[in-house]
C-alpha cells in the first residue's frame, strides 16, 4: 500500500481509537449520569473529529479522489459519495457545535452523536474497503508524487 494511504489508514484507526472513548462516554451520559461536566467532555472529544487534523485528512483524501477519477480506474459510487460526505461532515459539526450551546437534553444530546458516530464509521469503511484499494491500484508513481507534493 502506498505511504500516503497508510498514513491515512493510521489517522483512521487514531480516530476509530477516540470514537471508542466517545461511545464510552454516550454511554456513561445516557445511562447513569446528567452531569454537566460530562457533556462538555463529549463536545471537547468531538472536537478531534471536526478539527483541522481531521480538514486536512479530508483535503489529502480529496487530492487522491481527483486523481483517480483521471484515470481508466472502473469507479465505484460510493467513491463518487466521498466529497459529498466530507462536505457532509462540516455541517455536522457546525450542528453539534450549535447543539452543545442550545440543549441540555443528554438523549438529543446522545442520538445526535451517535447517528454522527455510524454515518463516520461507514465513510471510513468506504474508504479502506473500496477508495484505497482502487487508489493504490490504479494511480501512477507520477500521480503519487504529485499528490505527496500538495499533501497537507
Amino acid at each position: 500500500m502506498n505511504t500516503l494511504l497508510k498514513e491515512l489508514h493510521a489517522y483512521h484507526h487514531e480516530m476509530a481509537n477516540n470514537i471508542s472513548q466517545i461511545k464510552k462516554l454516550l454511554k456513561k451520559i445516557r445511562h447513569e449520569s446528567d452531569d454537566a461536566s460530562d457533556c462538555q467532555l463529549l463536545f471537547e472529544m468531538l472536537n478531534a473529529l471536526h478539527g483541522y487534523a481531521e480538514q486536512h485528512h479530508h483535503e489529502n483524501e480529496e487530492l487522491i479522489r481527483r486523481a483517480l477519477l483521471t484515470t481508466e480506474a472502473p469507479i465505484h459510487p460510493r467513491i463518487l459519495d466521498i466529497e459529498r460526505d466530507h462536505q457532509a461532515f462540516a455541517r455536522i459539526a457546525g450542528q453539534l457545535k450549535m447543539l452543545a450551546d442550545t440543549t441540555k437534553d443528554t438523549s438529543v444530546i446522545a442520538d445526535t452523536i451517535e447517528d454522527f458516530i455510524q454515518k463516520y464509521y461507514d465513510h471510513m469503511e468506504s474508504e479502506e474497503n473500496i477508495f484505497f484499494p482502487a487508489a493504490d491500484k490504479w494511480l501512477s508513481n507520477s500521480q503519487w508524487l504529485d499528490i505527496k507534493h500538495q499533501w497537507h
